[in-house]
């Protein structure tokens, strides 16, 4: 199974994210394994994400997955399209899945609608089940780990499912403290930079030893690694005197009349100076004299009026800078201005063509991930699907069926809009009854594109077609044709009779009429499977964390032991159409012996019948609600129990029960719910509740098809 390991950033720049993403993507490269790089959106609107995939394609074998553009954020807004955005991430991931060991997501950083990208990392985790690395930084003491830690666990562990701050990873930028600002925006007073490296990295290496899932990545800004002068000359728009564009600098330091620095710092450095000073002018001319030379001088407060051209110290140093290949450029702006600009620099964008930087940092980075990593314990050991994938593998194998499915309420708005959808995504060939010109009117009105895919039928031109048929096949019940013109005018009985006939593959209706209405042409006219003696149905409820299979909660109001019995088989081999292993728990007020009554004898005997009778099927109760689906609950009610806190099946032991519990539950939790789904009839026909959203209409036509794969 492919491992998926996805990056979020908190509070942190791109530039330090991204040296993160690719320094980790060689790190399990160099560990023989098959990487691929994924990140689900690159830009959205005119904002770049995508800096570590145009690194990869320039300097790696690393395989990028396409990511996607999105051109409008109002996108987000509407759940038919984001969902669809959802949809193709899940496609990609599909696509590039095999024949990899690793898929490392890179998140999206939250500089733009922040509120949407944390939402957007949060259910791409959720989908995908991911093992979490977290990246972020230390900025100052006031920041330290613990208070980040505590920041992470508040905003991430409602989010995020499976979060466990034990099982993820952190990696922490450290920026060295104090001194670090007085190298970049003071001066730089008798110390040199190496021994802070060293204590830091000395420090990083007590923090890994005590905490194993914690790794800190010393860091000064872009210095560690070089800067290529010509990324700075770009950003800063210097005016030029002299520039020799291979110069390359690890230190910028703005220089005042204290300053003191050992010789060997000076060729890797930018001298930042205020020309207007004299002093400073004389002590730079006094370095180069004595043959101490630097890559860069950048001059600030430049203005033209200024007489500095004919400075006689000025013009030396220039002399002296162009013969020894020291790069000069000149600002404008005063130290301030300069300060500000320097705090950005390389905080969002990436010096993409600046080879020697990008290997440094992958290499730099590779050095500091700690041994464990690799053999961090896998998550995804347990059997999960999330309510996106599955939805996301339901439609995916509807459309490769593609059966007639028909939708007797054909001039309903939610109805109209499912058709479109299911036409265009190729999920289903949709009839609709109704009058075609009212019909149109209500895709026009409403703006919703008609595929010519989508049959319109009046019904009132063909229910004379099959009176001889339904009188034929009622004739033990008496039936006169006078009846069956009466019972022909209910669209969903003429619909029935073109099941029956095999017109089309399955039915779908129910918005605006009840269950039994919907049922009851189905047990006239199609009748129970030959293996049973009831219909039944069931829920499948899409909860944010799993999904799970209520039943029965839309026919059968107080089934016996028997027929409950019958109910869970029929549960089971419809979930088996999902690839669900089915976990059945009988449901009752008792978990085993805690409780004695007549539900719960019911519940027992049906429990212990099953158990009998299919010896192979992972099947308990009497089990509480609790205990079926808490992990912590069921071991502690159900010690010795297969199914307690692990059911992905809830068979209720009657109809008051079951809808209850399936309307609180949905309602509450604002999940979808598909169904009531049929079970147990010899042709497909499945109820929509009538406050069923569009969503709930696609994905019923959806385990329409899939049950009509089965009954041909």
């Amino acid at each position: 199974m492919v491992r998926i390991i996805m990056s979020i950033p908190v509070d942190i720049d791109n530039h330090f994210f991204t040296s993160m993403s690719i320094g980790l993507l060689h790190y399990l490269q160099k560990k023989k394994l098959k990487c691929k790089f994924f990140k689900p959106i690159s830009q959205i609107e005119n904002y770049d994400f995508n800096h570590t995939n145009q690194i990869l394609k320039k300097y790696s074998n690393i395989e990028s997955i396409d990511s996607l553009n999105i051109n409008k954020i109002e996108v987000f807004n509407n759940d038919i399209e984001y969902n669809n955005i959802i949809n193709l991430i899940i496609k990609k991931y599909y696509e590039n899945k095999n024949n990899t060991d690793v898929i490392f997501i890179e998140g999206l950083i939250p500089v733009y609608v922040k509120e949407l990208m944390f939402d957007l990392n949060c259910k791409i985790a959720n989908i995908f089940n991911v093992e979490i690395i977290f990246i972020t930084s230390i900025l100052s003491k006031n920041k330290n780990f613990k208070k980040i830690k505590s920041k992470i666990d508040i905003i991430f562990k409602k989010k995020i499912y499976n979060y466990n701050s034990r099982s993820v990873f952190f990696f922490i930028k450290e920026i060295f403290q104090k001194r670090y600002f007085n190298i970049f925006f003071k001066n730089l007073n008798n110390f040199e930079l190496n021994n802070i490296q060293n204590k830091t990295i000395h420090q990083n290496n007590i923090f890994s030893i005590t905490e194993e899932k914690i790794t800190y990545i010393p860091w000064l800004k872009n210095n560690i690694f070089g800067i290529n002068l010509k990324e700075i000359f770009n950003y800063l728009n210097c005016n030029v005197i002299n520039l020799i564009e291979k110069n390359r600098i690890k230190y910028i330091i703005f220089f005042d009349k204290n300053f003191f620095l050992k010789e060997k710092f000076f060729l890797q450095s930018l001298i930042i100076f205020s020309i207007k000073n004299k002093k400073i002018l004389e002590k730079i001319y006094n370095f180069l004299s004595k043959k101490i030379f630097f890559n860069a001088l950048l001059f600030i407060d430049f203005q033209k009026k200024n007489k500095i051209y004919n400075n006689i110290i000025f013009n030396k140093i220039i002399k002296i800078a162009i013969k020894k290949n020291i790069t000069i450029l000149y600002l404008e702006d005063n130290i301030c201005q300069i300060n500000l600009k320097l705090v950005n620099f390389y905080k969002y964008d990436f010096p993409i063509q600046d080879k020697k930087l990008i290997l440094n940092i992958i290499n730099y980075i590779s050095q500091h991930i700690p041994k464990n990593f690799h053999y961090k314990k896998y998550l995804n050991y347990k059997f999960y699907i999330s309510p996106y994938i599955f939805k996301y593998n339901l439609v995916e194998r509807a459309s490769k069926i593609r059966k007639t499915i028909l939708l007797p309420e054909g001039n309903e708005l939610r109805i109209i809009q499912a058709a479109s959808i299911c036409s265009y995504q190729k999920i289903a060939n949709c009839v609709l009854f109704g009058k075609k010109k009212e019909i149109m009117s209500i895709f026009k009105i409403n703006k919703i594109k008609f595929n010519t895919n989508i049959n319109i039928i009046d019904p009132d031109l063909i229910r004379n077609n099959y009176i001889d048929l339904l009188v034929k096949m009622r004739k033990h019940k008496c039936l006169t044709e006078y009846d069956a013109k009466k019972l022909l005018k209910d669209n969903i009985f003429l619909a029935t009779m073109m099941l029956k006939t095999n017109q089309i593959d399955g039915i779908v209706a129910g918005v605006n009429t009840t269950t039994a209405n919907t049922i009851r042409p189905a047990l006239q006219i199609i009748k129970t499977s030959p293996d049973y003696s009831i219909i039944s149905s069931i829920f499948i409820m899409l909860l944010p964390k799993n999904v799970l299979i209520y039943g029965d909660c839309a026919i059968n109001p107080n089934p016996n032991y028997k027929q409950l019995a019958e109910i869970t088989i029929q549960s089971a081999e419809t979930a088996k159409l999902f690839d669900i292993v089915p976990k059945i728990a009988m449901i009752s007020y008792s978990t085993g012996n805690s409780s004695s009554g007549i539900e719960v004898e019911k519940v027992h005997k049906a429990t212990k019948f099953l158990q009998n009778k299919f010896p192979d099927l992972i099947i308990d109760g009497p089990l509480q609600y609790d205990a079926a689906v808490d992990e912590k609950i069921g071991k502690y009610k159900a010690p010795n129990s297969l199914v307690a806190g692990n059911a992905n099946i809830i068979i209720f032991p009657d109809l008051n029960t079951g809808n209850t519990t399936y309307k609180a539950v949905q309602r509450s939790s604002n999940i979808i719910s598909i169904g009531p789904i049929l079970q147990g009839i010899n042709q497909p026909i499945n109820d929509l509740s009538r406050g069923a959203s569009v969503e709930d209409i696609i994905y019923t036509i959806a385990v329409t098809i899939l049950q009509s794969k089965i009954k041909t």
